[in-house]
């Protein structure tokens, strides 16, 4: 069986090849970095949408935080603007910063989870667990549960399977974001799809598209 990914826009992804990429948006971002009001608004104008792409594809187009966490990502791409040294494009780094962001969203719910399950269960809670219609429709996918994973796995294995699984990023294209050896990113991997096995074990068919992989 194929394996199961879903890709970022292609604007989105770092270029594999050797030649650093052309970047439409490194004059804007340098006019930011000048203070120009005028430039920001612009800047923001034009990453905003692909940050939303990203969140809602790492968080679930159902999820109540999408535009927020989208917004809080478009800050922390400004902040990164001054220590970006040309790794990629400025989307690719809009790209990571927005994963990141997104990333820290799935550890809060899942601090929270936590903590509610150490508390009496009550109706609210068998509630609040219940799979929704999107988790039922895409049970054969292994997006949900690497979204579930994305709150429990370290930094690094979290960030690198969900670039992987959820945004389609190959091992060069993951080795380029996080300025990491390629060994590293396989490392990474391996580690962090173990973990993925684990929580696909009841599921026949994500065994399956596990194993193809």
């Amino acid at each position: 069986m194929p394996r199961l990914i879903f890709r970022a826009p292609r604007s989105d992804r770092p270029s594999s090849g050797a030649a650093p990429p052309h970047d439409e948006l490194r004059e804007l971002a340098a006019a930011v970095l000048r203070r120009d009001a005028a430039a920001l608004r612009t800047f923001l104008t034009e990453i905003v949408p692909d940050l939303v792409r990203v969140v809602r594809r790492v968080l679930g187009p159902s999820h109540p935080e999408v535009e927020d966490t989208a917004y809080e990502a478009a800050y922390g791409v400004v902040e990164a603007l001054g220590r970006f040294r040309g790794e990629g494009t400025i989307r690719h780094l809009a790209c990571r910063v927005a994963v990141l962001t997104a990333m820290n969203v799935r550890r809060r719910e899942a601090a929270m989870k936590r903590d509610r399950e150490r508390a009496d269960t009550d109706i609210e809670r068998v509630e609040e667990d219940a799979p929704n219609p999107e988790d039922r429709a895409m049970t054969a996918s292994l997006v949900p549960i690497v979204r579930a994973l994305i709150g429990s796995l370290p930094a690094p294995l979290a960030e690198a399977l969900t670039l992987h699984v959820i945004l389609g990023y190959t091992v060069p294209e993951i080795a380029e974001a996080t300025a990491a050896p390629i060994e590293t990113v396989r490392s990474r991997l391996r580690l962090a799809k173990t973990a993925l096995r684990r929580s696909a074990l009841g599921n026949p068919l994500l065994r399956e598209v596990l194993e193809a992989d």
